[in-house]
């Protein structure tokens, strides 16, 4: 790893080798195909001899492998080369307000281990951060990668973070250093921490339906409500980070507190948790539903209910309904804010394609300007589950510029 993890900023001939190494490495991880060794000279702009002895120095150290011939009309097949997509690993971890998730990946983001702590219960106590630190550790020791060729740990976590200082302010914020110092000095790797909707955005950006798309809405609809914001090819982060507070913009006529402490938050009718609290009232009002028949309804979360839906269960398809045309209402007027070409809804609710399309359409009916809705499509995020898992992931890739 001291490839990347080396300081080279002093300029001398080791460092500029380590550094035109580097650009070798970037270049091939990019690659959309394996390259010839006249093909990365080029590139990279060296010369064939000089080019050609570095990547020989890579081959010999087990960083760059042959993985064939190029195919050519005529005269003898050159080979190219590829990165080992094993050669390195990045560790992704997501700390959400119930749930841990941790996977390692190698440099193609193919998962090489995963596991996950259900049960966690996010709090912001130094038990609770001495419990994520010991479960990382266990983790890594679990998947059995030397940890030399770790490169770095992305972290998505709920809440206000300052991806720049590596400050969080909701949680684990007592700590006399930054939140990516604690965690970089626990567990001896490099660490990069960003809210869990900008890794969102980032899984989209990178991997899924927001690929090659300048500007774009992401929005983390799971058990609270984000929005990442692509401007211009780049996540909108805000002068301190916080950009794309979606559900806690003004919008609720109800007198529902949020956890922000404010009343008509846009997350308290539509999120995760909202759909909970609204199935739960309307059994009070005397409504029937087929979950009632496998499970007490203390114990019903959203996603029982978003299951119920897919099963044709009346009251599930009709709370669904009221909360896509509501924050379709919402994405209407930031339609007419910001123009997207294309709004993804990611998070857990992605699953919910059928029963959400024509709501969230209806909604933007309503509040968008006719031209700028026409010409923006709403799509459903393709990756799965683990989008938030791979965009953190992401950030260390992204970081050291080899996604």
């Amino acid at each position: 790893m001291e490839l990347f993890l080396k300081d080279i900023r002093n300029v001398n001939n080791e460092n500029r080798h380590y550094a035109q190494k580097r650009k070798i490495i970037t270049l091939l991880n990019k690659a959309e195909s394996p390259l010839t060794i006249p093909g990365i000279c080029k590139k990279v702009k060296l010369s064939v001899p000089t080019g050609t002895k570095l990547i020989n120095e890579l081959i010999e150290s087990r960083i760059i492998v042959e993985v064939g011939k190029k195919e050519t009309d005529t005269g003898r097949r050159p080979l190219v080369y590829k990165v080992d997509p094993n050669y390195a690993y990045c560790i992704g971890v997501v700390i959400l307000l119930k749930g841990l998730s941790f996977s390692v990946f190698n440099l193609e983001m193919e998962e090489v281990h995963k596991c996950e702590n259900n049960d966690f219960v996010l709090e912001n106590t130094t038990e609770c951060l001495v419990n994520v630190v010991a479960f990382i550790q266990n983790a890594i020791g679990k998947s059995e990668i030397d940890p030399n060729k770790i490169l770095g740990l992305g972290i998505g976590i709920t809440g206000r973070i300052n991806s720049q200082t590596g400050n969080s302010y909701n949680y684990f914020n007592f700590l006399e250093s930054s939140l990516t110092n604690y965690f970089s000095g626990q567990l001896s790797v490099p660490v990069y921490i960003d809210n869990d909707t900008h890794v969102l955005g980032l899984a989209e950006q990178v991997f899924g339906e927001a690929k090659n798309i300048k500007n774009a809405f992401v929005v983390n609809l799971s058990r609270g409500l984000g929005l990442a914001i692509i401007a211009n090819g780049e996540i909108v982060s805000g002068e301190q980070g916080f950009a794309g507070e979606f559900g806690h913009i003004q919008f609720a006529e109800s007198d529902k507190l949020c956890l922000c402490g404010k009343r008509g938050c846009l997350g308290t009718e539509v999120s995760g948790y909202a759909l909970e609290q609204n199935f739960k009232e309307q059994i009070q009002l005397g409504e029937t539903s087929l979950l009632l028949s496998s499970k007490d309804i203390s114990k019903i979360q959203y996603g029982d209910i978003l299951k119920a839906a897919w099963e044709g269960d009346a009251l599930s398809i009709s709370l669904i309904h009221n909360i896509g045309f509501k924050i379709g209402k919402a994405l209407g007027n930031m339609i007419n804010l910001l123009n997207p070409g294309v709004i993804i809804i990611g998070g857990k609710f992605a699953s919910a394609t059928e029963v959400l399309t024509d709501s969230i359409k209806s909604g933007m009916t309503h509040t968008a300007l006719s031209l700028p809705l026409r010409s923006c499509e709403l799509i459903f995020s393709s990756i799965g589950a683990n989008a938030d898992i791979k965009g953190a992931g992401a950030i260390v890739l992204r970081k050291m510029q080899l996604i």
